[in-house]
This record gives C-alpha cells, structure tokens and sequence, in this order.
C-alpha cells in the first residue's frame, strides 16, 4: 500500500564554473592600511567593534588578515580573518534585530494619522520607525552605527572569500581539519570551484579525515535540521523526521525573515530622483534582493535545491501518513500542491488519499502559513515583472552579477590558492548522503561535495 505513495526531490540547476584566485597589490594593501591606521588613531575615523574587540570592524579586520597572508604570516592571517568573521556575524545579528523591532514599533504604535489617508499612515509608520532604527543602531553600535564596509568587502563575505584564504592559512599551521572546513564552506557557495575541490580532496586524504566530518561553517540552524531529518527519514525514523522537519521549517521562516531584512540596506541611487522615485526606487532595490532569498536559502549542498521550500512538505506528508496522523499528510499534500500545483508526485500522492479515504478531499486544505508566503511571493514575482517591463530607465546594474567580481587574482609570485604544486590524489569525495533503499518511491538528496554539517 505505501508503495504507492511517492516521493521525490532533486536538484538540476547549472552552475557557472568560477576559479578563484587572489590578487592583492601587497604594497597599495599595506598602504591603504597604514593611512586608515593613521586616520584611526587621530579619531579621524570612528570605528567600533563587538565588546571583546571594542576597535577593530569586520572590515579592517580582513584587510589585516589579507595583508598577513600576503606576507605570509599564517597565524595573524587566521586570528585578524577570524575576528572579522566573528564581528560580521555579530554585526548582521544585530542589524536584523534593530530592523525586525523597528519594524513591529512602527506598525503598533499609536497614530497621528489615525483617520488620515494610508499615504500619511504610511509615511507616519516610516518616521516613527526610522527613530526606533536609529535609537537601536546608536545603543548596539555607537559611533560605527552609520559606517559603511569599504570597498567590496560585504561582498567577499557573502562568496565566502575570507574562507578562501583561511583554508590556505590553516593548512600552513598544520590544522588540516579546520583547512578542510574552510575549502567546504567555500565549496558550498561555489561548488565548481575546482582549486578548492582539489584542495579538499587533498586534505581529507592527507589526515584520513572521515568526510561526514567536514562542516559547512556558514550553515545555518534550518539547513542543519533539515539535513538531520532527512537522514532520520533514510532511517525510516517518521517521527524524528516530523520533529526535525517542522523545526526546521520555522527556522526556514526565520531565515527568510532574516535575509530580507539584511536587504533593507543603503544603495547610491547615482541620480536624483524626486521623493516618490526615490522610495520606488530603493524599494525596488530591495525587491529584487528579497526576492533571491529563497533561491540562496536553497543551497545547502553546494547547489541550490530544486523546489526547496516545497520539500518539506514532501517529508512531512509521508512522514505523518507513517505515523497515522492522516489528517497532517493531507494537510502537507495541500501545501506543496499550492507551491508546485503541477508536481506529478503530489498530485498521484492526493488522488491515492481520496481514493483510500473519501472524507480527505475536504481535508486537502493547505497551511495558513503557507499561502500567506506564497501570496507574497506571487507578488513580489509580479512586481518585479511589472517594474521590468514598465520602467525601462532604471538603472539594473545594482542587480546584476558580475563574475568579474568573483575573480581576484595574486601578484608577484603568489600563486593561486592551491595547496600543493604536486599531483593531487584524485580519489572521489563520496556524497553525503546515498539513494533511497526500499520499495516506496521517497525522498532522495544528493549533493556532489561532502559539505554535511555535523551537530
């Protein structure tokens, strides 16, 4: 009977291959560090870290670490690297947290406007916020609440850069372990990066490290979960699946609040718009970065997971049928069928339902939570498409990728970030995770790279 039931994720997006390699001007880099020094000590420049680095910002920090691998000081290069990820990390928790707050402040507050046009509601909202934001922002960060990262620094971190040249610097200290943590992390956001698929194949051999040792550093709490609860479903453990499936899904929720968040940030607008194209300018600034959430957060292996967010409802539907709790799996059918309305799986799954139980038509109703997301997915989709087709003068260059962005190379004689220059043991990483065994079609993830992130 359970044979009938079906399931099935996979994942079939391309990817571009992007080799990475350093080039820093050591001397522009030392001097550009010796000025802000300079300029940092005579108060000129008001930087303030995290309580246990009260001076140093995440962005001097890698500029430090950067400068000490060009001058081949390994362990300054991991502490100043370190610290700036520490302080990156602490800067972002925070920024979301003022905006989150600020966010409810402005919309719970008690009005002037009350019985007014929603644009002065609106705009009332948008001030009253504004004071929470810059309140919150002056207590959490002090002099440093306005300082914008120098440079292309936001972005390295967000391609995993800084862990580029961790990796390098570990293993000239002998760490081999924390080396090949870094060269996953990387892979994770790059996953043809073929230096650093060299690189981990290299360390894994070297110190006989197990591969489902290796961790993805940047993995966040709902990519950890999930990845457990798939392993719990391979066990044919349904109830551990449920548990680490519906916490993961409100972490999910969490993360997706959190990147939007991070995507309500400044942008030169390199014009001057009058005051309503300013506003639907930068909003649309922000549409388009919130609309990538989803797609980033689906990249948990090293490529993004086709229909992610509808996955869980893939597990879980299953899971709660394996449990007798039939009321759930037709409630999970319901919603990955309002997520993908065409998925053949879901669709045969329903039709097995209601044959099997003639009351569970009325019961294949999806989730609150899960529409509300997919109401506003659907209109951000057509925003975004009405903007592009209607306003063909602003400007995308904020928006588009430039894979020159990607490429950074070493002067001199420092090489690309290769481990060795000797032949590299080309034995294969084993994937994380194995097909499915049995007879009922279920869940299947794979991933190309040993990027499993163990708790």
């Amino acid at each position: 009977m359970f044979g009938k039931l079906f399931h099935n994720v996979s994942s079939k997006n391309k990817h571009k291959t992007i080799i990475i390699t350093f080039k820093y001007s050591e001397n522009i880099v030392s001097l550009n560090m010796l000025v802000y020094g300079l300029l940092t000590l005579l108060g000129l420049v008001c930087v303030e870290g995290t309580p246990d680095n009260p001076i140093m910002s995440y962005d001097f920090l890698y500029r430090e670490g950067v400068d000490s691998y060009l001058s081949e000081k390994w362990e300054s290069c991991v502490k100043n690297i370190e610290m700036a990820l520490e302080d990156w990390h602490w800067w972002r928790e925070n920024i979301i947290r003022c905006r989150r707050d600020c966010s409810k402040e402005g919309r719970d507050g008690v009005l002037y406007s009350s019985g007014l046009s929603e644009d002065e509601s609106f705009m009332e909202k948008t001030v009253r916020s504004t004071l929470c934001l810059v309140k919150c922002k002056k207590a959490v960060f002090g002099s440093r609440m306005d300082r914008v990262a120098e440079g292309h620094v936001d972005e390295d971190f967000d391609m995993r850069k800084p862990y580029d040249y961790l990796q390098l610097c570990y293993y000239k200290l002998d760490k081999i372990k924390e080396a090949a943590d870094a060269a996953a992390t990387v892979l994770a956001q790059k996953p043809e990066h073929e230096v650093m698929k060299n690189n981990l194949k290299f360390y894994l051999t070297k110190d006989d490290i197990p591969p489902e040792s290796v961790v993805n550093r940047e993995l966040k709490k709902y990519g950890r979960l999930y990845i457990q609860g798939n392993t719990a479903y391979n066990n044919n453990d349904y109830a551990g699946t449920i548990n680490l499936m519906e916490e993961s899904l409100r972490e999910y929720y969490r993360a997706d609040d959190d990147c939007r968040k991070l995507c309500e940030k400044p942008f030169d607008q390199g014009w001057f718009p009058d005051f309503i194209s300013s506003v639907a300018n930068h909003y649309t600034f922000t549409l388009r970065c919130k609309r990538r959430c989803a797609f980033q957060l689906s990249n948990l292996y090293g490529e993004p997971i086709e229909h992610f967010f509808a996955s869980y409802f893939n597990y879980l539907q299953y899971s709660y049928y394996q449990e007798g709790e039939y009321k759930k799996a037709y409630e999970s059918v319901a919603s990955a069928l309002v997520l993908t309305p065409d998925d053949e799986v879901q669709l045969r799954n329903k039709e097995f339902y209601i044959k099997e139980n003639a009351e569970a038509e009325e019961l294949l109703v999806p989730r609150k939570d899960v529409l509300e997301y997919k109401k506003q997915l659907d209109f951000e989709e057509k925003m975004i498409e009405f903007i592009e087709t209607s306003f063909i003068f602003l400007n995308d260059e904020e928006f588009l990728e430039d894979v020159d962005e990607n490429q950074v190379e070493i002067a001199g004689d420092k090489k690309t970030l290769s481990v060795v220059d000797m032949p590299i043991d080309a034995n294969s990483v084993p994937s994380s995770f194995d097909s499915k065994k049995g007879n009922a079609t279920k869940v299947t993830v794979e991933s190309q790279n040993t990027l499993r992130d163990e708790l």
